[in-house]
Parts: C-alpha cells; structure tokens; sequence
C-alpha cells in the first residue's frame, strides 16, 4: 500500500473525495437505467420510508429544501412517486414509491451494493463492520452539529 501524504488524513478532505468517487461510480450506473443523480438515494430511502413526508425525505438524505422540491418534482413527472395529501394533515403531502419506483429502487441498491463492495475489497468483514461504525459516529457528531461552525 503506497504511504499516505499527512494532508490525506484529513477526515473532511477523505469525506470528500470518497463521496465524489462513490457517487460517480453510483451516476454511472444507474444513468443506465434512466436515473438522474439524485434520484437513486431518495428511491432507496422511500424503501424504508414510503409515505414519509418531503422534509423527512430532505433530512434522512442530507438534501436542502429546493434541491428535494425539484428532484421530486422530477421523480413525479418521471413516473417514480406519487405525492398524496395525508388524512391526519392535510397540509401536508406523504411521498410514496410507483411501481415503477419500487422496481429502481431495487437497482439502485444494487448499483449501490456494487459499488460498497469495491469500496471495501481487501477489508474483512470485522473491518468492514469498524468502518460502518466509525462513520454512523461520524455522522452522528456532524448532524449533531447543525451545520454550525
């Protein structure tokens, strides 16, 4: 393994660069089945979260206000979601996945699994499991933050 240049352990500059990796990986291959960047991480959160409401769609993926109005606004006219008034609020709108929907959202995880795993050759599955906990901890600090520096 090469050595590592001091400036490269900065957390926030391996953040960084890992997400552009990542996700260009991920754009590549879901641009393949008709996704726009974007999309695939609200598909997969909708898997878990059908019927959540846009700001929690906003906040489970790290997405400001606008840039989620316009992805699905997007995902709508593509066929993806469908938006419904809820009955216990009907100010607000619940976000559920088409048919459609669901079925991208299965490839999307698989592009994303794909990626996960040359991401982690060569780490056992005890690394890998390390790795996953020091990032929820990292993540957990920064959310706690607020955005605030």
């Amino acid at each position: 393994m090469p050595a590592i240049d001091p400036w490269e352990r900065n957390i926030d500059w391996q953040l960084m660069i890992a997400f552009a990796h990542s996700n260009r990986a991920i754009t590549h291959l879901t641009r393949a089945a008709g996704l726009t960047p974007g999309q695939p991480k609200i598909l997969q959160y909708l898997t878990t979260h059908n019927g959540c409401t846009q700001k929690e769609i906003g906040e489970g993926c790290a997405l400001d206000k606008s840039t989620i109005a316009s992805l699905l606004s997007r995902m709508e006219a593509d066929g993806l979601i469908v938006r419904r008034v809820r009955t216990d609020n009907r100010r607000e709108a619940c976000v559920l996945l088409t048919e459609r929907g669901a079925a991208l959202s299965h490839t999307a995880a698989d592009n994303a699994a794909q990626v996960d795993e040359i991401a982690l050759a060569g780490l056992s599955p005890e690394e890998r499991a390390q790795l996953s906990d020091l990032m929820a901890h990292v993540i957990r600090n920064l959310k706690a933050m607020g955005g605030a520096a």
